[in-house]
């Protein structure tokens, strides 16, 4: 039974209230801002080849219109006709009914002339070819081998099991289980080492010391001293153990070190010679350069990407008459997403220049000297200075590299914080790249310590704690300094 005072009515009722609502166009022009230069070059070949009303623009002025659309308040070609009455789009309706279908229409706007390369198809003839992979590598090499038809489901699951680096990271029990008991865990062995004898040497490995001994011929006369070195003792070369490894295989340490050098002339991810896509060229979205006054200045490129109009002949085709609502609808539709799209890549330049512009102001010491210039700056701090939100900062940097006098990075990564629990306007990365000089000029038979570490960049202005300088250490891969110590 309900209580007093409680009540189980239903009620109808009206509330008023604020929402923010994102339209279309912001959410299409946010998806443009997010792509990279590459990115966007595809989806404007891709819109081309789709609206009819898009054209590119002709690097030089277009020619204006004729006085009889200018007098009817024709808009500008880079524009597009937005009057909801329809009557803009009588002419239209006529002229597609008097000049075949749309269709025909839409190949006929983007053709070159007779004599003149094709923009378009030429930029696909340029598209790279898909990279050979490594299992295209070893399938063929088996083929060639003439295995029996029995074994060819076994193999050719080992084969597209490898990782990118070439390695087998499942153990054979579970690779026995996957093919459902059509092999036994003997024949998924055999198997494997089939595919270990292939090349490139190395691949099918399960580790890195099986990966290394598979690339070592028997007949070196090293082979059996580097065997011993991979299967008995791989623990202590890891933790640099070298004089408990020369006592156990009764050598000297200077034969142990030797042992050791021939190994690091060995491919540790034999797999990434071969990529299973093609090799992309990076393309800067900004360049940040000098002036003739020496001055940096930001320009971002558009060379990649083709400028897009209205196509022109839209815009005398609208002083016809005639036509349906169906057509008109479907004009005023491809009209609208073209200027829609233009306006959103007008607008991603804009905010990119605005973005790279910011960045440049704060960190020009970097432009000028490398990476012990660069400051700490965060996404924040770029979104309050425009007056934009955070986000959209992180769209404009994202997947985009900047070209500087020091090279080439991506944007994002010129974002970085400070030391912790510091004022400092030295970046972690500054302080990072301190680090790795330190150790690299360091005595390799007295490697520093993490403390004697600090105490150095305490000596340069920098201070860092022993579990700062650490964590910056393994974050750039180095190991201790017991690890790091010559024998």
């Amino acid at each position: 039974m309900s209580g007093p005072g409680m009540s189980l009515d239903m009620r109808i009722g009206q509330r008023l209230e604020q929402r923010q609502v994102l339209s279309l166009q912001t959410i299409q022009s946010l998806k443009i801002l997010q792509l990279a230069t590459a990115d966007l070059q595809q989806l404007v070949e891709d819109e081309l080849l789709q609206n009819p009303t898009l054209d590119t623009a002709e690097p030089e002025p277009e020619a204006e219109a004729p006085p009889e659309l200018a007098d009817k308040g024709a808009q500008p070609e880079t524009e597009t006709p937005t009057t909801e009455s329809g009557e803009s789009f009588d002419d239209v309706i006529e002229y597609l009914e008097r000049n075949t279908d749309v269709n025909e229409f839409v190949s006929r706007s983007g053709q070159p002339q007779d004599g003149e390369e094709d923009p378009k198809t030429e930029a696909f003839n340029n598209l790279a070819a898909p990279g050979r992979t490594l299992a295209d590598h070893l399938l063929e090499q088996l083929r060639l081998k003439g295995y029996d038809e029995l074994d060819w489901p076994l193999l050719e699951h080992l084969v597209h099991s490898l990782d990118h680096r070439g390695y087998l990271e499942y153990p054979l029990e579970d690779v026995a289980k996957a093919l459902q008991g059509r092999y036994t865990l003997a024949e998924v062995e055999w198997a494997l080492h089939e595919i270990q004898k292939l090349e490139p040497r190395g691949v099918g490995a399960r580790n890195l010391a099986e990966c290394l001994l598979l690339q070592v011929s028997p007949q070196d006369p090293d082979y059996p001293r580097l065997r011993r070195l991979l299967t008995e003792f791989w623990d202590d070369v890891l933790r640099n153990r070298l004089p408990r490894i020369a006592r156990e295989m009764d050598t000297s340490l200077e034969e142990v070190k030797l042992l050791i050098d021939l190994l690091g002339t060995l491919n540790p991810h034999p797999g990434t010679l071969y990529s299973d896509a093609p090799t992309q060229a990076v393309v800067p979205d900004v360049i940040v350069e000098e002036d003739e006054n020496g001055r940096l200045v930001v320009r971002v490129t558009r060379e990649m990407v083709p400028r897009l109009a209205i196509n022109h002949a839209y815009l005398r085709m609208l002083q016809e008459k005639k036509h349906d609502k169906e057509t008109a609808a479907f004009l005023k539709a491809k009209l609208n997403q073209a200027r829609q799209l233009i306006e959103a890549i007008d607008q991603r330049q804009s905010t990119l220049e605005r973005v790279a512009n910011a960045i440049l102001k704060r960190q020009e010491e970097f432009m000028r000297v490398g990476m012990t210039g660069l400051k700490p700056m965060k996404m924040q701090d770029i979104a309050d200075e425009l007056g934009i939100h955070h986000s959209t900062v992180w769209r404009a940097v994202y997947g985009k590299y900047m070209q500087t006098p020091q090279g080439v990075y991506a944007m994002n990564e010129l974002f970085t914080g400070g030391l912790p629990s510091s004022e400092s306007d030295v970046s972690r990365e500054a302080v990072k790249l301190k680090v790795k000089e330190i150790i690299d000029g360091e005595d390799r038979k007295r490697p520093l310590s993490d403390m004697a570490i600090a105490k150095k960049l305490e000596e340069l202005g920098i201070q860092a704690s022993r579990r700062v300088v650490t964590k910056y250490r393994e974050e750039l891969g180095i190991a201790d300094s017991r690890v790091r110590r010559e024998h």
